[in-house]
């Protein structure tokens, strides 16, 4: 029985540290530039979240959640923090942020797999962030402190991870420096006054609306990939060029390379996700995303499959907000994408679509057809 963890797999080497049964029963071994992998009872699985869910069943069945429900959960939240990387753990801090508004755990009301593997995954990012920032995600702060001080001080040291102090009190702002010269300098002097200006009546401000974020204000649309290569200057993306049903294709760049192979993007029918604001990846603008699925053990990418039938610049809606009509272009602020994108995900019959606050699943159609994967079901989307 034996455990090869990845030198750059710092959630597996908390797990370990954290479960100290498993570490002292398996042979675990330091690899480079490897995915961590394990062998156990004749069982192998590879990938730190494979492993991890594996490890907790055997060692410590409460870290992957004790009902069905929350185990769905857990994987959910470690799939979607194996998708966000160095360049996006802003998005995914923010998206913490918002999920903890009230909650303590990002699962359930204990600590879990969840916890340690996104703990783990922000670790770095919380360490950059100035006390303003910080404090502009509270919710995030407050979860991350929790998680660091829950933890024994042997399975930090054994892992490497440093203690961050975090004050979850707003930053005193510096007090301005007074003038050089006060008004009774200035009398003393015998400086003339200056004349009084008159104040403008200030017109009332119209009060802020509140906006209510629904999925309908997502682009969607029909796409079909025309071309595509390998990205110039980064091997994990492609740079494919997609008819969505305007004048002129779309460049997209997607980081596919680990999971799809080249020959299997070619004429491929995608969702594409178009009011994004436009991002330049490795020196390539991207004008759009291709909606993929992603396994709950994350060793799985898929795109999200159109109905036969579908034409380039078909609309694309989830069941429910059909007559909701999209945003021109989604502003960052508004963190509407960011807002949706956690309850995006497959059911159990590969089909797409989106579950609400109150659990409800809406299926994403086209002209009233189902969109979905080829094998991933209870996967997430992004």
């Amino acid at each position: 029985m034996s455990v090869c963890v990845s030198n750059e797999d710092l959630a597996l080497n908390l797990l370990l540290a954290v479960v100290p049964e498993a570490a002292s029963e398996l042979s675990v071994d330091a690899v480079v530039d490897q995915l961590s992998r394990l062998d156990l009872d004749g069982q192998q699985v590879e990938g730190t979240n494979s492993v991890a869910q594996v490890l907790a069943a055997k060692y410590n069945s409460e870290l992957a959640g004790t009902t069905d429900a929350e185990q769905a959960e857990v994987s959910q939240w470690m799939t979607m923090s194996a998708r966000h990387g160095p360049a996006e753990l802003q998005v995914f801090a923010q998206t913490i942020n918002n999920h903890l508004a009230q909650r303590t755990f990002l699962v359930g009301e204990r600590l879990s797999l969840a916890d340690l593997v996104a703990f783990a995954n922000v670790h770095p990012y919380m360490a950059s962030l100035s006390s303003q920032k910080r404090f502009n995600v509270s919710h995030f702060s407050r979860w991350f402190d929790l998680i660091q001080h829950s933890l024994s001080a042997d399975a930090l040291a054994k892992t490497g991870i440093q203690l961050i102090e975090i004050d979850l009190n707003a930053p005193v702002q510096p007090k301005k420096q007074a003038h050089a010269a006060t008004a009774q300098d200035k009398k003393a002097a015998g400086e003339p006054k200056a004349a009084k200006k008159e104040k403008k009546e200030k017109k009332p401000q119209p009060a802020a609306k509140d906006v209510v974020i629904v999925p309908s204000m997502i682009d969607l649309r029909v796409g079909h990939i025309v071309e595509v290569a390998k990205h110039p200057d980064a091997d994990t993306l492609y740079v494919e060029k997609i008819d969505a049903g305007e004048d002129e294709l779309r460049t997209v760049v997607s980081g596919l390379v680990r999971f799809v192979p080249i020959e299997q993007m070619m004429n491929r029918d995608v969702v594409l996700v178009c009011n994004l604001k436009p991002a330049k990846m490795r020196n390539v603008m991207s004008y759009a995303m291709v909606l993929c699925a992603t396994s709950p053990d994350g060793a799985t990418v898929e795109f999200v499959e159109p109905p036969k039938g579908s034409k380039p610049g078909d609309r694309v809606y989830f069941e429910g907000f059909a007559d909701g009509a999209p945003e021109a272009q989604l502003k960052p602020k508004m963190k509407v994408f960011e807002t949706i994108q956690p309850g995006l995900f497959t059911n159990d019959a590969r089909e797409a679509g989106w579950f609400d606050a109150n659990k409800k699943f809406h299926k994403l159609l086209v002209a009233g057809s189902v969109c979905t994967t080829a094998t991933v079901t209870n996967g997430s989307l992004k």
